[in-house]
């Protein structure tokens, strides 16, 4: 594909990049024996992979289709609303702009459609994506507004509680971190404390009577 031979041709593009500003001699002569090796190896490993696979796929390594025209003929040829969906709002909206108006009438056409039978691939996430000027009326729209703004409100709440848990569990480590240091500090001075009496005591004379 072009992206391998782009990638094959960069590395001695910046082998040799490297070595003209200076790079150290013995790193060079690592990576050109590194090359010599990598390149020959990986080609003959493509080749054998082209060799064996099914003769109606190799005219998929070579294509002259852009990405734009990719997305554009799938989604038209599809007949599944799912992968439609994945094809407009799974991707950079500068793959599916020449289509935007196409992708427009598909959801105007088929929002209430989804509403009712809600389809497993429109979640919450999927709604999400969707343009809100795209919702056919008025009241749909105002009713999606209603509820990506308790989604995002649900979202706001869900982080702030996650952050105040993480606090209490840090607070909570902290001081069963400053006790424990407490208690080992009192007891390694009751210790000492112990040591040093029982060192003091002088042993009591018996004396004998006359």
């Amino acid at each position: 594909s072009f992206g391998f031979v782009m990638t094959m041709t960069s590395l001695p593009v910046g082998i040799t990049i490297y070595e003209s500003q200076g790079g150290a001699a013995s790193v060079v002569r690592l990576a050109w024996k590194l090359l010599y090796i990598l390149i020959p190896s990986t080609l003959l490993m493509f080749c054998f992979f082209f060799i064996n696979i099914d003769k109606k796929y190799r005219i998929t390594f070579l294509s002259t289709e852009t990405g734009k025209e990719l997305a554009k003929r799938r989604f038209q040829e599809t007949a599944m609303d799912a992968e439609k969906a994945n094809i407009i709002f799974g991707n950079s909206k500068h793959l599916w702009k020449s289509i935007e108006e196409e992708a427009r009438n598909w959801v105007e056409a088929n929002w209430i459609t989804w509403e009712e039978e809600k389809p497993k691939w429109l979640d919450e996430n999927m709604k999400a994506k969707i343009p809100v000027e795209w919702i056919p009326t008025q009241e749909a729209r105002k009713a999606e507004k209603e509820r990506r703004s308790i989604v995002e409100k649900e979202s706001e709440l869900k982080s702030k509680r996650k952050k105040i848990k993480k606090k209490v569990e840090k607070s909570t480590s902290n001081v069963t971190r400053t006790l424990s240091v407490s208690i080992a500090r009192m007891l390694s001075s009751s210790s000492k404390i112990d040591t040093t009496i029982s060192r003091t005591i002088v042993p009591e004379k018996k004396y004998k009577r006359k």
